[in-house]
């Protein structure tokens, strides 16, 4: 009996850390695109994860750190899960499928509108 409710419950947190994003409810398009208007062309190369100095809020979303990344910004949520990294994306020309390096691995991204989106990534 302890076996099986421990496979339940390992298996929720799997689904629910799976399904965890960035809150969509703080996403303020205009806030986060005032933001970008101030930041430095986003860099070209394929290994880039060049620290960007914006704000600790944008909107009412909390931000842990941002980067300049190929073709974009990452924008870490202050709130992302323990083992999973979270956050909103900036790729005007969409997110290169390549973006994952040793300190951003494996990201996946979900658009909001436009060249926003939505991104996990798990380590």
């Amino acid at each position: 009996m302890a076996a099986v409710l421990g496979a339940m419950l390992v298996s929720a947190a799997l689904v629910l850390a799976s399904s965890w994003s960035p809150r969509p409810d703080c996403f303020d398009r205009a806030a986060f695109e005032k933001v970008v208007a101030k930041l430095p062309p986003p860099p070209i190369e394929l290994d880039a994860y060049d620290s960007v100095d914006t704000p600790d809020k944008i909107g009412s979303c909390r931000i842990l750190s941002s980067f300049g990344v190929k073709g974009g910004y990452i924008f870490y949520d202050d709130d992302s899960s323990g083992f999973d990294d979270s956050g909103w994306g900036y790729f005007p020309n969409g997110p290169d499928g390549d973006l994952g390096n040793g300190s951003w691995e494996g990201p996946q991204f979900e658009q909001i509108e436009g060249p926003w989106y939505n991104w996990t990534a798990s380590w």
